[in-house]
């Protein structure tokens, strides 16, 4: 079964400062969950399982766990709430562990309940990673390198020649990546930060990447990279799907409530993917209408802003 992390664009663009442990923690966390459903309570996390997902040596890693949850606890998250304003989140709620390591022995995370919007009951505006492939990468920039250019692999703003571009500001990455204030020296960040994480993202994971460095005058401001997906079927536009066909039952009846929950379920996923692919696509009138029907039985906040998306499309 392919493991997915799925976080809000929000957060992957947001500012904070972790250990590769840390990460490793959130994500893997992130992965034992639901992105669709309410907030999960506590995640166990098994010493053993953990060593497993991310190739590491058992070795006094349950002491390990327990140090990087209590670390975590002290930890918060920037995240930009409008031009004007940001908002410091805590990540955690709560942290238990088990004080002595046995075969059974693990910690138990609670994301805090600011962390779990950006996290939970995710509906648009989000971006799902595999988590096979950044369990694969040791380092904590090139796990936010490999995010902030996968956020980007279905916009159809930025395709370019068969790959995918993504110019980064480099101040915006130091401070993003808890890195500002360090490295000032260009060639020092390329060295030691830039050329690894793209070194390990090219070695270990399912994109193949290129950059080149963006100048101001003299001085380097911005980093462009173009990237490859091995699998670059995600790239391509979505395909509406096909839609149940409506049963012969009675008006009002339960069965006629499950046929439109379905048919429901497939056009706002096909939404958010269309607007993944493209956030300035729209689906047709006719799709929009439907969704309204299918929501007013069930869901009146999207039948609420489907009306209202086609009273505003169809006004002269």
């Amino acid at each position: 079964m392919e493991l997915t992390v799925v976080q809000s664009n929000d957060l992957i663009d947001a500012s904070y400062n972790l250990s590769i442990d840390e990460m490793r923690i959130i994500s893997f966390a992130a992965s034992k969950i639901d992105s669709r459903d309410e907030n999960v309570g506590e995640i166990k996390i098994y010493a053993r399982e953990f060593c497993e997902a991310f190739s590491l040596n058992p070795h006094n890693m349950h002491r390990n766990l327990i140090n990087s949850i209590k670390s975590l606890a002290t930890k918060a998250v920037i995240i930009s709430i409008d031009e004007r304003k940001n908002a410091v989140l805590p990540w955690l709620a709560l942290g238990v562990y088990d004080k002595q390591s046995t075969e059974g022995s693990h910690v138990a995370v609670e994301f805090s309940k600011y962390i779990a919007p950006y996290l939970f009951e995710l509906k648009s505006k989000f971006t799902p990673v595999n988590f096979e492939e950044i369990a694969k990468l040791n380092t904590p920039f090139s796990h936010r390198l490999y995010q902030w250019l996968i956020r980007n692999k279905k916009l159809h703003s930025a395709k370019e020649s068969g790959t995918v571009k993504v110019c980064l500001d480099l101040e915006w990455m130091k401070k993003q990546s808890g890195l500002e204030g360090k490295y000032e020296r260009w060639d020092v960040f390329k060295a030691k930060v830039i050329n690894p994480a793209v070194e390990q993202i090219n070695a270990k994971t399912d994109i193949s990447v290129i950059w080149k460095a963006k100048k101001n005058g003299r001085k380097v401001d911005a980093i462009q990279f173009n990237y490859i997906p091995e699998k670059d079927e995600s790239c391509m536009k979505p395909v509406r799907p096909r839609l149940f066909r409506r049963p012969k039952v009675t008006k009002g009846s339960h069965e006629e409530g499950v046929w439109m929950r379905k048919n429901l379920a497939l056009l706002l996923e096909y939404e958010v993917q269309l607007k993944q692919y493209d956030n300035k696509a729209k689906l047709a009138l006719a799709d929009l209408r439907k969704i309204a029907d299918y929501a007013s039985i069930c869901d009146k906040l999207t039948e609420d802003r489907v009306r209202n998306e086609i009273t505003l499309r169809t006004k002269k």
